[in-house]
């Protein structure tokens, strides 16, 4: 699985703009082929910061994404950006699901 994290910080002026064309790729990119989760998040510590997140199956799911026309919307929309975003692509290679808050509070990390 590769996640892929975009921090951006974005203009006062162009926040709106921003949210609204990462708002309407949210769905299309969601219904790509491989896409697990997509979601846009706001930094509470910092009112500026836009924070994008996508996890792709493949890295071939990912890079057709990256050449799909949702990218290219998404790569416009950062065009309004003062400085350029900061971009992570993570590889997961192993996960381990359905610990609950209960199992973290009675075995703390030993039971990961």
């Amino acid at each position: 699985m590769i996640d892929v994290t975009i921090r951006m910080k974005v203009p006062a002026d162009k926040r709106n703009e921003v949210l609204q064309a990462i708002s309407d790729l949210l769905a299309p990119i969601r219904n790509e082929q491989d896409c697990l989760s997509c979601h846009c998040y706001l930094d509470v510590e910092a009112e500026d910061v836009v924070i994008f997140e996508q996890e792709w199956k493949t890295n071939e799911a990912l890079a057709t994404h990256l050449r799909s026309a949702h990218f290219k919307v998404l790569l416009g929309a950062m065009k309004l950006l003062l400085i350029e975003p900061e971009i992570k692509f993570n590889t997961i290679v192993a996960m381990e699901e359905g610990k609950t808050l209960a199992a973290f509070k009675t075995g703390g990390l030993a039971g990961l």
